[in-house]
């Protein structure tokens, strides 16, 4: 339910929450900070902010790694499956007219189906995909009855090979699509930045420096890191989109009747 509400909550709504979070941490690690000031045994606190900070630091780049390279995967797959489509109909225009024919308009719908999949989070990811599904179905009843056909037909031979091809990008690429970073990963990143800048509002506060712009500075620059990296992780939602535009011109490019 969680990972539900980060992958389909405004990224606006996320970022919030988080800064709120951050920024209540910082304001109680210096309320704490304040009240111990005279305790001489706390005078290192600088200390384990910065090895917070550095702690923060390492996990913010792992997980920004784990979610450029999940979504560079999202946006091959898409050229690697216009590409099998145009190969698909590429070998269609081989095959009998009659088969041609039934083959072509199938391909498009399948096709446009497949741009506007959107994201699995959404209700009309499994309305389409189940359409995209059934005419994939259909797509390989052309096949086995072309073969039946004609059993040693170069073209058909060359047509299945594509098809099988395009089948099995299609699910890498559904695949692809529900990989995403673990919501655990977030979850403890988020902590340990609160934790971090807790540890900076407290060395703050025993130092007895009013630091509040200079933290309230970092808890948005975290935030932003944060955003991003959810961002990066969320397929066709967000403002870091993967584009259609390689499906979009294979659809173009199809053989019309």
């Amino acid at each position: 339910m969680i990972e539900q509400a980060l992958r389909t909550s405004s990224l606006l709504v996320i970022s919030l929450i988080l800064l709120i979070l951050l920024l209540a941490a910082t304001h109680v690690g210096r309320i704490i900070g304040r009240r111990r000031r005279d305790r001489t045994e706390d005078k290192d606190a600088s200390s384990l902010a910065t090895g917070m900070l550095g702690i923060f630091a390492l996990l913010i780049a792992f997980t920004y790694s784990l979610s450029l390279t999940r979504y560079d995967t999202r946006r091959s797959m898409v050229l690697e499956e216009a590409n099998a489509i145009g190969t698909t109909a590429n070998y269609a225009l081989m095959l009998p007219a009659n088969r041609k024919a039934a083959i072509l308009p199938l391909l498009d719908r399948y096709t446009r189906l497949r741009i506007d999949l959107g994201s699995p989070y959404e209700d009309r990811f499994h309305v389409r995909n189940d359409a995209a599904n059934a005419t994939l179905t259909r797509l390989w009843k052309e096949a086995t009855a072309l073969t039946a056909e004609a059993p040693q037909s170069l073209p058909a031979y060359r047509f299945v090979s594509a098809l099988n091809e395009q089948t099995n990008i299609a699910e890498a690429r559904i695949t692809a699509l529900r990989n995403h970073v673990p919501i655990l990963v977030l979850i403890v990143l988020s902590v340990i930045a609160m934790v971090s800048l807790g540890f900076a509002g407290f060395a703050s506060g025993l130092a007895g420096f009013d630091r509040y712009v200079g933290l309230t500075i970092m808890a948005a620059a975290i935030t932003m890191l944060i955003a991003m990296t959810i961002d990066l992780d969320r397929p066709n939602r967000g403002s870091i989109e993967i584009s259609k535009q390689p499906l979009i011109d294979a659809l173009d490019a199809l053989p019309k009747q």
